[in-house]
């Protein structure tokens, strides 16, 4: 797979333009979002939607200069099965589907989840210095907030290290992006932790839940949706993760701290 970044014209405002996404050359996406490092914007947004499971699904990303009223276009190559299902999703070949911020959730597209044992995650959780630590790292790390605000901030955490920074002015493909970036360094994902700088809404959870990803974590707080969610699926939700008294949302339907 091959990737890249689109070109930012000159300003002091959030970067935000239209970006084409292709799937097979028949059925097309268009994201609005910060059109950087879209590579793992869109690997992270087919498995974060619940459409791929496995690395062999997808056989090619690429990203190309936009035209037109687009920033880029990036031109995905599934394997036919995992095509045909996108393909029925979004309303069949030719079909354009323009993403909101208000992005379903169809529970059935949640994957089974296992009954886990989420005692290292949780420990690491419990540790609100580290989790302190990681957002502090995270917002230092984050060179568009810095720069010219206005954008959202997430970070992936593993092995209770802060292994990577995202920024775009979507906080729903904030955690696409940090999906994207744990699929493609191969990690695992009941191991991962995400951190975003904006409210957990639900379209989040369930991002969060179809990824199966361990924990989902916030400076601010969930929604009642994404609790519902979260409880729903097993994934472990932290709300005012910087304050004193955190929100535990534990998979077991267990609240503590807040």
């Amino acid at each position: 797979m091959t990737g890249g970044a689109a070109e930012r014209p000159n300003g002091i405002l959030a970067p935000e333009a239209l970006v084409r996404c292709t799937m097979n050359d028949a059925v097309t996406v268009v994201w609005s979002c910060t059109p950087d490092d879209l590579h793992p914007l869109a690997v992270g947004w087919l498995v974060s939607e619940g459409f791929v499971h496995s690395a062999e699904q997808i056989r090619d990303v690429t990203v190309h200069p936009g035209a037109k009223d687009f920033a880029a276009h990036v031109a995905v190559r599934l394997d036919d099965p995992t095509f045909l299902r996108v393909s029925s999703a979004l309303g069949g070949p030719a079909a354009t589907t323009v993403q909101q911020a208000a992005v379903s959730i169809p529970f059935d597209r949640f994957p089974t989840r296992p009954a886990a044992d989420f005692a290292e995650v949780r420990n690491m959780l419990s540790d609100r210095d580290r989790v302190a630590a990681w957002f502090r790292d995270m917002f230092d790390r984050a060179s568009l907030r810095t720069a010219v605000g206005g954008v959202h901030t997430g970070g992936l955490a593993i092995g209770g290290e802060l292994h990577s920074v995202v920024e775009d002015v979507s906080r729903h493909h904030v955690v696409d992006r940090l999906v994207g970036t744990a699929w493609l360094a191969g990690m695992s994902p009941g191991e991962v932790i995400l951190l975003v700088s904006s409210r957990i809404s639900g379209a989040m959870a369930a991002k969060a839940c179809r990824a199966g990803v361990g924990a989902l974590v916030s400076r601010s707080i969930p929604s009642e949706l994404a609790a519902s969610v979260a409880r729903r699926c097993g994934l472990i939700m932290v709300g005012r993760a910087r304050r004193e008294s955190p929100q535990y949302h534990w998979p077991d339907d267990e609240t503590a701290g807040a």
